[in-house]
Order: structure tokens, then sequence, then C-alpha cells
């Protein structure tokens, strides 16, 4: 088991709540559990472009993901770097995220994979819901050339 972040000054509670359900339920390799608070019209796009359509998809798509190449893989939570409200009711999170070492469906080793997540909730409290999520990989080459890091 991997520990979570420290909770950020950026990120109320609801959603500092959801990051670490979902960071302890990956962990736990509990793909249900993980989105145990997401909308059925849910919408995944991840680090390679795939992009899952529907909660039944997302959960599929996962389970399969974790049978093959994410079962014991620790996912940490890093921080939120940003929660802005777009319209009552709609927030968009930015989270950062390390992802443990990996080896994809073709043989690629992945080590220690650091990703930047865009999360759009609705509701809040205990009816907050996840609707969308794009998962990027941040590349550390490219990040050290960043013009405008924040």
């Amino acid at each position: 088991m991997t520990a979570l972040a420290q909770p950020s000054a950026d990120a109320p509670a609801d959603i500092q709540a959801w990051l670490d359900q979902h960071a302890a339920a990956w962990n736990a390799n509990d793909v249900a559990a993980m989105y145990a608070r997401a909308a059925p019209d849910l919408h995944w796009v991840n680090v390679v472009g795939m992009h899952w359509k529907g909660l039944p998809a997302v959960i599929h798509a996962h389970e399969v993901f974790f049978a093959i190449m994410f079962r014991d893989v620790p996912l940490t939570l890093l921080g939120v770097d940003s929660v802005t409200e777009i319209a009552p009711e709609i927030r968009v999170c930015v989270a950062r995220w390390v992802l443990g070492d990996y080896t994809t469906p073709s043989g690629q080793r992945v080590v220690a994979e650091t990703n930047r997540m865009t999360l759009v909730f609705s509701g809040r409290d205990d009816s907050l819901q996840l609707r969308h999520v794009a998962n990027i990989r941040i590349d550390a080459d490219a990040a050290r050339h960043d013009p405008a890091p924040g």
C-alpha cells in the first residue's frame, strides 16, 4: 500500500476525499470501488488516448488492464494543482499522480510514471460524482523546458 499525499490547500474536502478513496481502491485492486462515486455517463481518456464511454466500459477496461498489467502496481496522489468551479455544482480538478512500475501488453517496461489528470466533478459532498477524466503522462524531459510552469 502506498501512502496518500497530504491534503492540498487547493482541494475542497469532498474532492480530496474522492481522490484519496480512488487511490486506496486502486491500491487494493478494487476496480468497482474506484468508481463507486462516478456518474453512469462517465467518460475516461487514458494516458495513451483510449476513450471509454459510460461507467460499464470504464470499469471493464480497468478490470482488463488490472488483470494484465496493473494488479499490485501502487498509485500515489502527489497533489492537487487546482480546482476550478466552472458552473454551480461543476468543478474541474487537476491532480498529479505517480504510478509504480508496470509492463504494457506490448512488453514495454514503464518505470515510476508521473501523470497529470484532469477530472470533472458534479455535485458536492455526498452527491459528488466523477463525470470525465483525461489522464496525461508527464514527459520529464519536456517538463524541464516548460516556459510557464505552474
